[in-house]
């Protein structure tokens, strides 16, 4: 009964669908302590759906997990619950419930036409889907509850908070370097309880969450005001109420299933080197317009949501005008202004540092890579920033890197106009 593909690089403690899974176990933790049931439970992680519930060695629930926004009808959803569908009546108990756990909502979920909603329940809190900016606040509040009825001090929420959260991250970290075939999908709530009564006892948070948390929620707040920014200034409408499927919003939807966040930021900056320790130097590398502008806009000129891919570092433009060893583009922000007006050196410097930046090179190398061609009096011309790149360092650069290219910005959204996007 196994999915047969190795997911779990894509899982954190950190991003909607691990955050999702932790509501769900702490909120079933506090029903359990009520009922005083003292049968055993514990959650597989990816072995067979994104997540499922086991009670005494038998399957008592099964849930996929999606953080598409724009998606709006049942029917896009039909691929996962057949795979719902068919992992529960291949499991040792096929009256299992199924749950599709989604980040907007279904509009014609009750509709006749739905065939699902008999054997699936669409998964809401209070009558309301769990949105991507929702799930912290339900979690606290179900960590509360449970501090409440054990008598602890509620306002010890945002260590048990913190310190679940940095579970659930090392625990799929160790999950990923077991390998697929050695790992122990399994995670006893058990295991969970004793997170939270060890959390209680302890005075401070660790810096760790402190610092990943904030980068959380600082790339979450950003990345949708871009992509709204995209909605209200091409489309003339919010995020909230545009239904329509773009490259722009597949983007979003890929990078909220990224797990390594650090990373991504270096990817998106791959000429900095420097102060990733320090959280406000993380957060000035996601500037709102810059994702809107570099990011989501050049996408959304592609024309071409299927050919957007992503990883748990990145996200990716398949396309004919890369002339890399992929056939991918990485958008980045990358801004070579600073070497253009006059400055060779400061131009040699941007690509040293690219150079130099040996966190993200196994991202970058044998894929193209966007960058901001200039803005002051002029731009470099593709033609200038291919030999630029290639003399700032010939021998490493043919030697190692050979493989990356770089691609301005302002001239592959032309190419995308002239073309009619990012078509073959």
């Amino acid at each position: 009964m196994s999915r047969g593909n190795d997911a779990i690089p894509t899982w954190s403690g950190f991003n909607y669908q691990g955050k999702v899974m932790l509501f769900y176990i702490v909120k079933l933790i506090n029903k359990i302590n009520k009922e005083q049931d003292k049968r055993r439970y514990s959650v597989n992680l990816e072995e067979v759906e994104d997540f499922c519930i086991i009670r005494d060695s038998e399957y008592v629930s099964f849930h996929q997990v999606k953080a598409w926004l724009s998606v709006t009808k049942w029917s896009s959803y039909s691929t996962a619950m057949d795979k719902l569908l068919k992992h529960r009546d291949e499991s040792s108990n096929p009256t299992a419930k199924c749950y599709l756990m989604v980040a907007r909502e279904v509009d014609d979920w009750d509709e006749d036409s739905n065939t699902y909603n008999g054997s699936i329940e669409l998964y809401k809190h209070d009558s309301k889907i769990i949105g991507v900016c929702d799930v912290k606040d339900l979690i606290i509040q179900e960590i509360k509850k449970y501090l409440v009825e054990k008598g602890y001090n509620q306002n010890q929420y945002e260590i048990v908070y913190s310190e679940l959260c940095l579970y659930l991250d090392d625990r799929i970290a160790l999950m990923h370097k077991q390998g697929a075939k050695k790992r122990d999908y399994d995670i006893p709530f058990s295991e969970v309880l004793n997170i939270i009564e060890e959390s209680v006892k302890k005075e401070f948070v660790r810096k760790e969450f402190y610092l990943k948390e904030k980068i959380y929620n600082y790339i979450m707040e950003n990345m949708e005001k871009a992509l709204d920014g995209i909605c209200q200034d091409v489309c003339e409408e919010s995020l909230k109420d545009c239904s329509g499927m773009c490259a722009a919003r597949t983007a979003y939807e890929k990078i909220m299933e990224i797990s390594d966040y650090t990373k991504f930021c270096k990817v998106l900056n791959p000429d900095k080197i420097d102060g990733w320790d320090n959280s406000l130097a993380m957060a000035e590398n996601f500037p709102v317009k810059g994702l809107q502008n570099e990011i989501y806009y050049l996408l959304y000129q592609s024309k071409s949501p299927e050919k957007i891919l992503g990883d748990r570092s990145s996200i990716y433009l398949q396309s004919k005008y890369s002339n890399a060893k992929n056939g991918q583009i990485i958008p980045t922000l990358l801004d070579l202004t600073s070497g253009y007006r006059g400055k060779s050196r400061a131009l040699q410097r941007i690509f040293q540092n690219i150079i130099q930046n040996t966190d993200i090179m196994d991202i970058l190398e044998g894929n193209s890579i966007t960058v901001i061609p200039g803005s002051y009096n002029g731009f470099l011309s593709q033609a200038q920033i291919t030999s630029g790149w290639k003399e700032s360092n010939p021998e490493k650069i043919n030697h190692y890197y050979r493989e990356i290219e770089l691609i301005s910005s302002k001239e592959l959204q032309e190419k995308f106009e002239e073309n009619g996007g990012n078509h073959d």
